[in-house]
């Protein structure tokens, strides 16, 4: 049966109204008081203890805010409603409730020590209180852009995200607390896919082909955004999943494609054919791994997924913000490509970043 809260009750909290930072306008330090007077109504603190909050980031959805009591650190989260980003971009702030069910689920199938413990959730204020991670970690994002890559590392990924697939396949309980797709749609299919079909009018009809696949067939808990800056390595060589308030049931195929694609947008930004190496062994390793029972069609769709997510994040309403101009336009040159040829094999994915790696080298 699937968690649904703390002690196995909802886990919510119905407090007297209070102002949290994405339901006004404000000043950063205004931002952290607001939070801190909420810590205190949850009972997180005494009356006469004042913690310490500090932002974390949050991404473009999220307001995240480390809170330091007496009694330890806790991370408090809530969802915005604009997102942070160039283009408006609206989305139901209740997705933060999808990733705390996420969170418990993955704890729950893949093991205690996969994602942190949530603590209280907020439906008031569309906010949460998580377990916060140990001093010294960081996210995966950040050992990639340092030039780091540990195979290690890159295999570990795959078998949690190849574990959460296969033991929530056909899942009676995961796909009816899963099933909605309006996350997915608002937060993935629109601004990404949606908007370069809008913005390549040429590539339309291989986009809305590829798109319906990703709609139509449900097979297993998403986790939605599956990335590197979602990967928190923890100083035990624990890896933590984040941030997954997109999760839904649906094509495992999404998945292994947003995660290999930030290593082949990081092994073009670098030029590194190392990079290169990583997404390949990610990719096998995790095919390898999910036994999916139809893997051979997923993995197709996974491929021309994998194309569109590459000229999404230079031309969607979501770009990445480490690429150059060469860099964005050698992107957009490859995935283009790609998704007019309607390749649906990885190998041909490689070998075109290969190439494009090597004329930049």
């Amino acid at each position: 049966m699937l968690p649904t809260g703390v002690n196995g009750k909802s886990g919510a909290l119905h407090l007297p109204s209070a102002t949290l930072p994405a339901e006004r306008d404000g000043d950063m330090d205004a931002d952290l008081q607001a939070v801190a007077q909420l810590v205190r109504r949850w009972g997180l603190v005494a009356d006469d203890e004042a913690p310490q909050c500090s932002v974390l980031g949050g991404g473009v959805s999220n307001l995240v805010i480390k809170v330091q009591t007496k009694k330890g650190a806790v991370v408090v989260k809530q969802a915005l409603g604009q997102l942070r980003v160039q283009d408006e971009w609206l989305a139901d702030r209740s997705r933060i409730f999808r990733e705390v069910a996420c969170l418990r689920a993955l704890r729950q199938f893949v093991g205690d020590e996969v994602a942190p413990k949530v603590l209280l959730e907020d439906r008031e204020h569309f906010a949460c209180v998580m377990e916060c991670a140990p001093d010294g970690s960081k996210t995966w994002k950040q050992d990639l852009l340092a030039g780091i890559v540990n195979p290690m590392v890159t295999e570990k990924v795959a078998t949690i995200l190849a574990t959460l697939h296969r033991a929530t396949l056909a899942h009676p309980e995961v796909q009816e607390t899963f099933g909605d797709l309006s996350n997915f749609v608002e937060l993935r299919i629109d601004p990404y896919f949606v908007t370069i079909a809008q913005r390549h009018p040429d590539l339309r009809p291989r986009i809305e082909t590829a798109i319906e696949p990703l709609l139509s067939v449900r097979r297993c808990l998403v986790h939605g955004d599956y990335s590197p800056k979602n990967l928190l390595l923890l100083p035990d060589g624990r890896i933590w999943v984040l941030d997954c308030e997109v999760a839904h049931f649906g094509n495992p195929a999404f998945d292994i494609a947003f995660c290999t694609n930030h290593l082949l947008l990081k092994s073009i930004h670098l030029k590194s054919p190392a990079h290169l190496r990583e997404a390949e062994r990610l990719w096998r390793s995790y095919w390898a791994q999910s036994a999916m029972p139809d893997g051979t069609e997923r993995e197709r769709d996974a491929v021309r997924t994998l194309a569109m997510l590459m000229l999404a994040r230079v031309d969607g309403k979501s770009p990445v913000e480490y690429l150059t101009d060469e860099g964005k336009q050698v992107v957009r040159q490859v995935s283009r490509q790609l998704i007019a040829d309607g390749v649906d094999d990885f190998e041909k994915v490689r070998q075109a970043v290969a190439e494009a790696i090597g004329r930049r080298i």
